[in-house]
């Protein structure tokens, strides 16, 4: 089974639909207040919907049990709920479900990160990028870390 957390966002959403399509076993990591019409049509799909947030490390201690995959799309550009910062939710909660994953005996971990070159050096979002890769690759975890290059207009705009 494959954990896609961000399952209820453009990118995320997306991959759900194509693992279900493909016949794959998924669990959504949603958040209570995820968009009630995403969270029914990851239901309709097939994705087993388990609440969560990356700022809560027990619940993804709970996403995590049984999955032999574990992919992470979210960031905190774009949310309006509060607390979520760059710190919180790209670099903490990031690191937290490295962590999880780890702690779950998780087989892969796949991270959506940012591509280089793009104003690395006082960016905060770039920043907490670049240190969730380091602690990836650290984690002991066989992992895959895309870099995307034109994903990152549709964060910014």
């Amino acid at each position: 089974m494959t954990l896609v957390v961000g399952a209820t966002g453009m990118l995320g959403g997306e991959i759900c639909r194509r693992l279900l399509a493909a016949g794959k076993s998924v669990r959504a990591l949603v958040r209570s207040t995820s968009d009630p019409v995403k969270r029914q049509n990851l239901e309709r799909l097939g994705a087993e919907l388990m609440e969560g947030d990356l700022k809560d490390r027990s619940s993804l201690d709970r996403a995590c049990r049984g999955a032999a995959a574990v992919l992470s799309t979210p960031t905190a550009i774009g949310s309006k709920r509060e607390g979520d910062t760059f710190q919180s939710v790209d670099l903490n909660g990031q690191m937290q479900l490295v962590d999880a994953a780890r702690a779950a005996n998780a087989e892969r971990f796949i991270f959506i990160s940012v591509s280089k070159g793009i104003g690395e050096s006082g960016n905060p979002l770039i920043e907490a990028k670049r240190a969730v890769e380091k602690h990836l690759r650290e984690s002991g975890l066989v992992y895959t870390i895309v870099r995307p290059s034109f994903f990152m207009e549709i964060w910014l705009s």
